[in-house]
C-alpha cells in the first residue's frame, strides 16, 4: 500500500507543477462534480427536459454517493495532503477512497448518455468523466487508486439500474402510491441504519495521530441522514407529482426559463431557510440535528419533485400532461 501511495503522491506533485496556470479550470471541473452543481443540473433535466430521466439521475446520484460514503468509512484512508508533501487546493474532511466525484461523474453522466443516446453527449460525458477525477488529483485531495475505486462504484450503480429497472418497475406498478412512498421511506431508514452500524464497526480502529485532526468529521453519520432524507423526499415527491401535478416539460423557451428559475428559487429558500432555522433548534452533531438534517433534505427533494411542478401548473408555467401516467418510481 505504501508503494501505491508514494506513486500517487509523485504523480500529484508532477501535476501541481502546472500551478497556478491550471488552478481555475481544475477548480471548475471539481465544481462540476459537486452536489451544488448536480442540484442545478438535475433540476434542469427534471423540470425542462424529462421528469422521469431527472428523477432517475437523482436516485442514481444518491445511490452512488451512499455506496461511496460506505466504503470511505469502512476503509478510512487518508487524503494525499494528509500524509504527503502535496498542496491542498481544496481541503476536505471525509476519508479518501473511493472518490465520490469520480463515481458520481460516471454514474450521472453515464446514465444521461445511455438514456439519451446522442453521439455528442457520449463525447461530452466521456470528457467530463475524465476531467473531474483529474481535477481531484491536481487539487491534492485524491490518489489515482481513489479514482479507480470511484469509477468501479459508478459503473456498478449504472449496471444495477439498467438490469434491475425492468424487473422492479412492473412490481412497483402494482403497488398503491402509499406503498411506494412507504418503500422509499423504508429504504431511507435502512441507509441511515447501515451508516450507524458502520460507525460502530470502525469505532475500535482510531486514525493515526499524525493525520487524525484532518479527519475530525470523517466518521460523522450526517451524510447518511442527508442521503436518506433526499431519497425519501424524492420518492414521495415523484409519486405525488404523478398523481396530482403531472406536467409537460416542453413549452416556449420563456416559459421553460421562468419554470426553472422559480424552481431553483424554491430550492434555495428551503435549503438555506431550513439551515438557518434548524441551526437555532439543535446542534448539527446531535440526534436532533441529524433528524432535522433528514427533514431538511427531504423537503428539498420533495419540492423539486412535487412542490415545484405543482406551482408551475398553478402559475401556467407548464401544461398538464395530456395522457395519464401510471404511478411508478425508479428504484
Amino acid at each position: 500500500m505504501d508503494a501505491i501511495i508514494n506513486f500517487g503522491i509523485r504523480l500529484i506533485q508532477a501535476l501541481q507543477t502546472l500551478s497556478p496556470a491550471l488552478d481555475a479550470p481544475m477548480k471548475f471541473f471539481t465544481y462540476v462534480g459537486s452536489i451544488d452543481f448536480y442540484i442545478i443540473f438535475i433540476t434542469l433535466i427534471y423540470w425542462v427536459v424529462d421528469s422521469q430521466l431527472g428523477v432517475r439521475l437523482l436516485l442514481v446520484l444518491i445511490s452512488t454517493d451512499f455506496l461511496g460514503n460506505v466504503f470511505k468509512q469502512l476503509l478510512h484512508q487518508p487524503r494525499p495532503y494528509w500524509v504527503g508533501e502535496v498542496k491542498a487546493r481544496g481541503p476536505e474532511t471525509p476519508y479518501v477512497i473511493p472518490s465520490t466525484h469520480s463515481s458520481g461523474s460516471l454514474s450521472v453522466w453515464g446514465t444521461l448518455a445511455y438514456h439519451l443516446r446522442k453521439d455528442w453527449l457520449w463525447a461530452v460525458s466521456g470528457l467530463i468523466i475524465l476531467l473531474i477525477p483529474l481535477s481531484r488529483l491536481y487539487l491534492g485531495v485524491h490518489f489515482p487508486h481513489d479514482v479507480l475505486g470511484g469509477w468501479l462504484i459508478g459503473a456498478a450503480v449504472i449496471y444495477s439500474f439498467i438490469r434491475l429497472e425492468p424487473r422492479v418497475l412492473p412490481w412497483m406498478k402494482r403497488l398503491s402510491p402509499l406503498s411506494q412512498v412507504g418503500i422509499g421511506l423504508g429504504i431511507s431508514i435502512l441507509m441511515i441504519l447501515i451508516g450507524l452500524v458502520i460507525g460502530m464497526l470502525i469505532a475500535s480502529s482510531p486514525d493515526p495521530a499524525d493525520w487524525a485532526h484532518f479527519a475530525s468529521m470523517a466518521r460523522s453519520p450526517d451524510r447518511y441522514f442527508t442521503l436518506g432524507g433526499a431519497f425519501a423526499g424524492a420518492i414521495a415527491g415523484y409519486v405525488s407529482m404523478l398523481r396530482y401535478a403531472r406536467f409537460q416539460t416542453g413549452g416556449p423557451p420563456l416559459q421553460q426559463t421562468g419554470r426553472y428559475f422559480l424552481g431553483i428559487a424554491g430550492v434555495l429558500v428551503i435549503y438555506l431557510g431550513l439551515d438557518v432555522l434548524f441551526s437555532l433548534l439543535a446542534a448539527d452533531e446531535s440526534v436532533a440535528g441529524y433528524i432535522l438534517r433528514y427533514i431538511r433534505y427531504a423537503c428539498v427533494t420533495f419540492w423539486m419533485a412535487f412542490g415545484a411542478p405543482w406551482m408551475f401548473l398553478k402559475l401556467k408555467l407548464a401544461q398538464p400532461a395530456e395522457k395519464k401516467i401510471k404511478v411508478t418510481v425508479l428504484v
